[in-house]
């Protein structure tokens, strides 16, 4: 990590000041409706021209700024209603940020502070690009925008080979045919194109995906013909367990760019403890073996990490292994459900989940990746793109299950609406008020005054449904959240220092 005395005068370092730094914006909620990965929109991706130095105007700090300690001599500071992200200031450009705490034109603070004017100039003027200040007249108000990308969970098939006890899905042999295959993707797209989306994602998932292969390899295929056809961009993932994937697929993920995220809870018996085979053997070896195959073969995957009371002791750990192999990661806290019922052993602490999220970032800050970790390392929430809903439920994401029948949520896939044979995919989940309620956060209980409403947007709604019977509440991992996005935060600080260039 660098020093305080690295740089002589104001310092004031951004995601803007790290080379590819939009790039290294991982979102990573790869497994869930959260909004997708490959089109952040709601970031800035360029600053604004900064405000002249004569400009007259009254100018004061965004008043709900966060400020963070990252270290001696360096403060973060984070503007919730803002887009610029996560800024690190040393002291010197600190003590003018402070200098508008009172209303104050820009020729003002530099009159106020005699000598070394072009550098307070630079400084506030840096500071109204980020955010962090804005004219007295102008209040900031949140920016939100669509990815303009579809998402389909594609379930292409029920079977799996592991025996999950937190699994949503209740098991069967049964598998997608090509037929029902082929009409769900053309159902997409139609859907795609009527409701106006650029792109479309597909979630190649089950089940275990990997276990019908081949026809994963064809709708890929005829996806690919459609995205062409039609002038859409076509992103994929493979969801697997990563016990076994086949040479053929690993080579069609990579030369077609599909994104792999295998499921991996712990290293050895913290895997084990919850990702069991049918008959009741470890599978860690198998997922590690896959994974080292995966990096070898230059197609690296993301790690899905869930997180129980069974295996919350072992996170810290693997997410060592995962920074030394340069993979990154998510952290899901686990979410109840009907398959999960018979396992209260799942079920966590708060205290418990936040001594075991704080060691895990712990280890983070020893092991410091050039990617932001805030869209992976907080749940259902992030502290990359500010939004109103925890996910696509019922916007722009759809599930389709191995008989073609469409659903809201990948969570309540037995909850069906209608047919791909039949209907508009989309505007099935669109019209449908009986299933999952994705409701906006600032019509949630406990939720509307919150500092972080827009980052976390009230959680998981299928999981706060569960816990409480109600969709118009905030999580019941709200405390959980709270804990930890300061310390998430002050990671993306430690981060800029290290990675940044001025």
């Amino acid at each position: 990590m660098r020093s305080a005395q690295r740089w002589c005068g104001p310092v004031v370092l951004s995601r803007f000041d790290v080379p590819d730094g939009h790039d290294l914006l991982v979102y990573s909620c790869e497994d869930c409706a959260c909004p997708v990965s490959d089109d952040a929109a709601g970031t800035l991706r360029v600053l604004p021209p900064p405000p002249e130095a004569s400009d007259p105007r009254q100018w004061v700090r965004a008043s709900d700024t966060v400020e963070i300690e990252v270290d001696t001599g360096h403060q973060l500071l984070f503007n919730p209603f803002g887009r610029a992200g996560a800024v690190v200031v040393n002291d010197s450009a600190y003590n003018v940020f402070r200098d508008f705490e009172s209303p104050s034109a820009l020729g003002e603070i530099v009159r106020n502070r005699s000598g070394h004017d072009q550098e307070v100039i630079s400084v506030s003027q840096r500071l109204a690009q980020l955010q962090l200040i804005n004219p007295v007249d102008r209040q900031l108000l949140p920016y939100f925008s669509d990815t303009g990308i579809l998402t389909a969970w594609l379930h292409v098939t029920n079977g799996c080979n592991l025996r999950c006890p937190y699994c949503y899905v209740n098991k069967s042999a049964e598998a997608m045919d090509e037929s029902t295959g082929r009409t769900a993707v053309e159902t997409i797209f139609k859907s795609a194109v009527k409701h106006g989306f650029t792109a479309v994602k597909l979630k190649y998932a089950g089940g275990e995906a990997s276990l019908n292969h081949r026809l994963v390899v064809k709708l890929h295929a005829y996806a690919r013909e459609l995205a062409v056809q039609s002038g859409l961009r076509l992103y994929a993932t493979l969801l697997s367990n990563g016990v076994s994937l086949q040479d053929e697929l690993i080579q069609v993920c990579k030369s077609e760019d599909i994104r792999v995220m295998i499921s991996l809870d712990g290293l050895g018996d913290r895997h084990d403890v919850q990702r069991p085979f049918v008959n009741g053997k470890p599978s860690f070896r198998f997922v590690e073996r896959t994974i080292a195959g995966l990096i070898e073969q230059g197609c690296p995957p993301h790690l899905s990490i869930t997180i129980t009371n069974r295996n919350a002791d072992g996170l810290a750990a693997l997410v060592r292994f995962a920074l030394e192999h340069d993979l990154t990661f998510s952290l899901n806290l686990f979410r109840d459900n009907d398959c999960a019922a018979s396992f209260p052993d799942l079920r966590y602490e708060e205290q418990t989940m936040i001594e075991a999220l704080l060691a895990a970032f712990d280890v983070i800050e020893s092991n410091l990746p050039r990617w932001s970790v805030l869209g992976a390392v907080l749940d259902r929430g992030q502290l990359l793109q500010p939004r109103q809903r925890s996910c696509g439920v019922g916007q722009d994401y759809v599930v389709i299950d191995q008989r073609g029948q469409v659903a809201k949520c990948h969570m309540e896939i037995e909850r069906t609406l209608g047919s791909v044979f039949a209907d508009d995919p989309l505007q099935l989940v669109r019209n449908d008020k009986n299933t999952a309620l994705n409701l906006l956060v600032d019509e949630k209980e406990g939720c509307r005054d919150c500092t972080w409403r827009y980052w976390c947007s009230g959680g998981c709604s299928v999981a706060t449904f569960r816990a409480t019977g109600r969709y118009d509440i905030k999580s019941p991992n709200c405390n959980i959240y709270k804990a930890i996005y300061p310390a998430a935060l002050r990671l993306e600080g430690l981060r800029l220092l290290k990675y940044a260039v001025i």
